[in-house]
């Protein structure tokens, strides 16, 4: 399937969700467009008719975009946050071929739309991000907080160091090779040898990853593999650059570093798709005002009692980070 035959398929994403919760959606979900990293993004925008209202950027992960997590944002917005869900570059509706970025675009990507959201609204700024979104989040929070506009706070579902080259191997079936001394320091010398010699050969992205692993058996039911491998706007291949860039793109302020930016951090307890300590230990490294919880869910879920779970967990700490002023 060409890219302008994907990209016509824009309402795919509707097969995922509950007709009820999608005619919510339906009424409220507006659509935005932003210039960043040469690319046009598409924005998913739940607005408040209060301008002050508290702001959330809700980013997506690897092979996502904001479409599937509408359920998440609603319940967000419902809560009183107005909620931006951008595409990265080269995912989902947003402009750049299919698969080619990196994980500094995707980062600049989240950089571009929290500028745009500070313009637009006056509400206090908060970031969201799930799988290596969650990862993104805190990169792009670093970002910010070394150009001293940090947000109020980051909320991870799931925390990997892409500056490690472990993270960018944990993501695929040979994650276990990471535990030979020396292999995923060889593996980032070899694919950023690849990326510069050949940075757009694509890569088969699907079979690399864990991806029936992705959520629990409490979705099986929901056929959500299914139509995630039919979905024209999920990533079949990616390029060599983008696969070089998970093994070797360090944070703007190292996790130790961290002194701006109070993080949350949640685990899934039941992940068979990432080992969860990953997330542990980039937990363990980060400085600053943190706090970690685990969740009973595998990587990823449609399930309302999933999103409840998060939404609680989410208002919990950022009204407490409000609250204090930070």
């Amino acid at each position: 399937m060409s890219i302008t035959q994907a990209r016509s398929s824009q309402t795919y994403w509707h097969c995922y969700h509950d007709p009820a919760l999608l005619a919510r959606v339906l009424v409220v979900v507006q659509t935005r467009h932003l210039q960043s990293t040469g690319v046009e993004l598409h924005i998913d925008l739940y607005q408040q008719a209060n301008n002050t209202a508290p702001v959330l950027i809700l980013n997506h992960g690897g092979g996502g975009y904001g479409g599937l997590f509408v359920g998440l944002a609603l319940a967000f917005y419902e809560q009183g946050y107005t909620v931006i869900v951008p595409d990265q570059k080269g995912q989902g509706r947003s402009g750049g071929a299919m698969g080619d970025f990196t994980v500094a675009e995707a980062v600049q990507n989240i950089v571009d739309v929290a500028a745009w959201a500070r313009a637009e609204f006056a509400g206090p700024l908060h970031l969201c991000g799930g799988s290596i979104g969650g990862g993104l989040t805190y990169a792009a929070a670093a970002v910010l907080a070394k150009q001293d506009q940090p947000p109020v706070a980051a909320v991870c579902l799931n925390l990997y160091d892409f500056g490690d080259p472990v993270t960018g191997l944990a993501f695929t079936r040979f994650a276990g090779l990471a535990n030979i001394p020396g292999l995923a320091k060889a593996c980032r010398a070899m694919s950023g040898l690849l990326a510069k010699l050949a940075p757009c050969m694509r890569l088969p992205y699907r079979p690399l990853a864990r991806f029936e692993n992705m959520m629990d058996e409490r979705d099986l039911a929901t056929g959500f593999y299914a139509k995630w491998q039919a979905d024209p706007l999920t990533l079949r291949t990616v390029t060599a650059r983008y696969f070089a860039s998970m093994l070797d793109t360090a944070f703007a302020i190292p996790l130790e570093a961290n002194t701006q930016v109070p993080v949350l951090v949640i685990n899934q307890k039941r992940d068979k798709m990432v080992n969860p300590q990953l997330t542990r230990d980039c937990y363990q490294r980060l400085s600053g005002q943190k706090t970690y919880t685990e969740i009973d869910w595998g990587h990823f879920s449609l399930q309302p009692e999933f999103n409840a779970e998060l939404i609680a967990l989410g208002q919990q700490w950022l009204g407490k980070i409000n609250n204090m002023g930070i």
